[in-house]
């Protein structure tokens, strides 16, 4: 069994068939935020993170970013419905083309009341450090994959991964990825960040529902049989 920490792309490749493909509708259409409009409370707002991220970035350790910027972010947006939440260092753990794998993930969005059940989006944050070897695309890509297999209802997984100021954005299909430029957080970007993570939870709203009508169909073909 082998965690997500210890999976580079070339591995993945090698193991899975991973490829990257330079055109994804899937990503396209999340990126597209051109049409919301952000209200003067949640520009003013993004402003304060953003003054508190210019000022610390470079001497935040991980967890100090987390919690003084991508949290405080994550939750304006507001992603605890009915139907999913947003679930933080939680462990996944799963199985693809019988290799045992597993991990924590830093966010996750998926059904599930007290744990989460079907994933419909990761987010890794990663602090680089000198010397490190460590592929944090690659390991956002292997939990992705594993949050796949436990999705039974969708081939498409969506993920962000986050390096200091630095994040971008990327869509899983089966075994293929597309990923995004970088968007920089200290920069008028910051905008763009958070309309994208909103127009992701109009995604999952959209897909859960098309989910719960499924279910429903399904349960009166099975009553009246």
């Amino acid at each position: 069994m082998k965690s997500f920490k210890n999976w580079t792309r070339q591995e993945i490749a090698d193991e899975f068939g991973l490829d990257v493909k330079n055109n994804c509708k899937s990503l396209d259409y999340w990126l597209e935020v051109g049409d919301i409009i952000l209200s003067e409370a949640e520009k003013k707002e993004l402003d304060r993170l953003q003054k508190k991220l210019k000022e610390n970035v470079d001497v935040w350790n991980e967890q100090e970013l987390i919690i003084k910027f991508i949290a405080l972010l994550i939750d304006m947006v507001d992603y605890d419905s009915k139907h999913y939440k947003s679930f933080a260092n939680r462990k996944l753990k799963g199985e693809i083309d019988g290799e045992q794998i597993w991990g924590k993930v830093d966010l996750m969005i998926a059904s599930g009341k007290f744990e989460p059940k079907e994933p419909y989006f990761c987010l890794h944050e990663y602090k680089k450090e000198k010397g490190s070897d460590n592929d944090p695309l690659g390991q956002l890509i292997i939990a992705m994959m594993t949050a796949n297999e436990l999705n039974e209802d969708s081939n498409l997984m969506y993920g962000a991964y986050i390096m200091g100021r630095n994040w971008f954005f990327l869509t899983l299909e089966g075994r293929k990825y597309c990923i995004s430029n970088e968007y920089v957080a200290t920069r008028d970007d910051i905008y763009d960040i958070y309309k994208i993570m909103k127009k992701l939870k109009t995604i999952i709203g959209e897909l859960t529902k098309g989910k719960e009508g499924t279910r429903a169909s399904k349960d009166k073909s099975e009553n009246k049989t």
